[in-house]
């Protein structure tokens, strides 16, 4: 018998019907697990419980949840931790802390559900019966158990709206789960500081004036979502306001639209403003881990150079490549 803590955070998965909708139901979660057949496994434990105040959708969730998750999961003496948490911006969740617990020693798995556990046909009881596996592993790193599939917290990506397989890792091979997973030598025991990034997916005919206000307002990074393997139009303006940025000490870091491969900077001439500029490629990490792993290092330093540096680092599988 193990002793796990469960996080409840709210999501789905503990959803009740209302008036208004479904909604979080404090208290359905721990009688469901306690008691439903197809949960006996959990049964066997001796299992801690931390339920949010109130429980949130997790439309809400802000960076500072993530700092709050860590110090909870850090001070747990437990062998493992169980995060309950809404699908939509469950990749953010894991990406980050991912990142905040990277060489800590900690198992954390998280999971939640695309339909309520008061519904027969919930894919909760396989997703939290995966989560137990996962956790028996004792293999101290973040993961995301889901639709049968253990998952990198660092590499996941939600890609449908209701099906059961509603998280990606592209770019991604099961053969990686060999190799080590990187370490983060930082200190990152500060709280959270909030910080201004920028993001902007290029289009045809895209105005510029959106991605120069960023760098007039001195935002502390700006992400490129770019074409291909990291090409941009050839645009003086956008010559102009890259130029500003890097003048002005904000770094640029660069993906790709697509979901699959990885940014080359230099393969095509069209990327060569970018090198020009001195941009970070983001090699095939999906958004929610660069925006996450910006967060925190924005968080952490002032200067440019060392968020530059910290997020060339590999803390958690987030730059290993197929």
């Amino acid at each position: 018998m193990a002793h796990y803590l469960i996080i409840n955070t709210g999501g789905t998965i503990g959803m009740a019907e209302t008036p208004s909708g479904l909604a979080p139901q404090v208290g359905l979660l721990k009688s469901t697990l306690l008691s439903d057949d197809r949960l006996a496994a959990w049964q066997e434990h001796s299992l801690s419980w931390q339920e949010w105040q109130p429980l949130i959708d997790s439309s809400d969730i802000r960076p500072g949840h993530w700092y709050e998750l860590r110090d909870q999961i850090i001070s747990a003496d437990c062998e493992g931790v169980l995060i309950i948490h809404g699908t939509d911006t469950l990749a953010y969740s894991a990406a980050a802390l991912s990142f905040l617990l990277a060489g800590s020693g900690k198992t954390v798995v998280i999971t939640g559900a695309m339909r309520p556990l008061i519904q027969a046909n919930s894919d909760g009881f396989d997703n939290l019966t995966l989560a137990l596996d996962v956790l028996t592993r004792q293999q101290p790193e973040v993961f995301v158990a889901f639709n049968g599939r253990c998952l990198p917290a660092s590499r996941v990506s939600k890609v449908d709206t209701a099906a059961d397989s509603a998280f990606m890792t592209p770019n991604w091979s099961d053969s990686l789960w060999s190799q080590p997973p990187g370490t983060n030598s930082l200190d990152l025991n500060r709280p959270w500081r909030p910080s201004a990034l920028g993001v902007q997916t290029l289009f045809p005919g895209m105005p510029m004036d959106g991605l120069m206000s960023m760098v007039d307002r001195n935002y502390r990074a700006l992400v490129l979502n770019t074409y291909g393997s990291g090409n941009v139009m050839t645009d003086s303006a956008l010559e102009r306001i890259l130029e500003k940025a890097s003048d002005q000490s904000i770094p640029v870091f660069v993906r790709s639209q697509c979901l699959f491969g990885e940014v080359h900077l230099g393969q095509y001439a069209a990327s060569s403003l970018l090198s020009k500029v001195g941009a970070v490629a983001c090699g095939s990490m999906p958004l929610e881990a660069v925006l996450a792993k910006l967060q925190i290092l924005c968080s952490q330093y002032n200067s440019a150079s060392d968020v530059v540096e910290g997020f060339t680092q590999p803390w958690a599988r987030e730059w290993q490549s197929l």
